[in-house]
């Protein structure tokens, strides 16, 4: 809540973290509201066999306690979502969803060993947004 005043400057705020996102090749997901979420993703490319790769964020103007590091980010999701075409046009199971980062007010899951490109967007999210 507040006036008319703050929440166009969140507007501006969030539109000008999303359009970092999207000078640094990302897509992005966002609403022109007071709603605090962001989507950060690269969808999947099965020509290239990768899967999606996507950041759900929950961040703040100002930095809070329960922020990652004391940081603006109150809750970060990265997971990798790989759609199998041919068996879900076959009628089959034909999705795979992989966790590899959750915070929620404290690190839940933290397997981003190993995941090169999930790392680095885990470390863009944190300096775009942080």
């Amino acid at each position: 809540m507040g006036t008319r005043t703050e929440l166009e400057d969140w507007k501006k705020y969030k539109q000008e973290k999303a359009t970092a996102f999207v000078s640094l090749g990302y897509s992005v997901s966002w609403y022109p509201d007071g709603d605090n979420w962001m989507e950060v993703y690269h969808p999947q490319r099965h020509q290239a066999n990768e899967p999606e790769l996507r950041a759900s964020i929950k961040f703040f103007r100002d930095p809070s306690r329960f922020g990652i590091d004391g940081g603006r980010v109150s809750k970060l999701t990265i997971v990798t979502r790989d759609v199998d075409i041919l068996q879900k046009v076959m009628g089959r199971p034909y999705e795979t969803v992989e966790t590899l980062f959750n915070y929620d007010r404290g690190a839940d899951i933290d397997i981003l060993d190993g995941h090169v490109s999930a790392r680095k967007l885990c470390d863009i999210v944190l300096e775009t947004l942080g």
